[in-house]
């Protein structure tokens, strides 16, 4: 098997931060293209009041673009924790329910691996995924590639 594109969905999460660690390396081993693609599952409004961005003059464009610039800087930060890195790195943010986009995306750029962050499953957790499923779930079973979960325990080995 040929890994020439790597997709990493992020959340912003410890848990997704752990998944794009292990792609990235992965990628660097591979001299794969790395994308990193976020999903905003909420509508534009309720992000910019859940983040602090609304005020009384705000107007549609306005809230956008402090979204915009605040996944800009999320996408900095997460690319930045590695340090100087050789790997190619596209960046993507899409709107929609990340179960479907994710899977989607994958499809769209012929990605041969798709890496994911999970979250440990405590018991509430666990009853939680069984009952309601979970995007990481519904991602396994959608995805047009392999996918690689990564536990947020999960530690890279010099």
């Amino acid at each position: 098997m040929s890994i020439n594109t790597i997709l990493v969905a992020t959340d912003f999460s410890e848990h997704s931060q752990r998944a794009f660690e292990v792609a990235n390396d992965l990628a660097r081993q591979t001299g794969a293209k790395l994308c990193l693609l976020h999903v905003q599952t909420e509508n534009a409004l309720r992000t910019a009041v859940k983040e602090g961005l609304l005020d009384n003059a705000s107007t549609n464009e306005e809230i956008q673009s402090a979204i915009e610039q605040l996944t800009a800087g999320r996408f900095a930060q997460v690319i930045s924790g590695l340090g100087l890195s050789d790997v190619s790195i596209e960046k993507c943010s899409r709107r929609g329910d990340a179960d479907a986009v994710i899977p989607a995306y994958a499809k769209e750029i012929g990605a041969d691996l798709l890496i994911v962050g999970r979250r440990g499953a405590g018991l509430i957790q666990g009853v939680r995924s069984a009952l309601l499923g979970s995007v990481t779930d519904a991602v396994i079973r959608k995805s047009p590639c392999p996918v690689m979960v990564v536990r947020r325990e999960h530690t890279l080995k010099g």
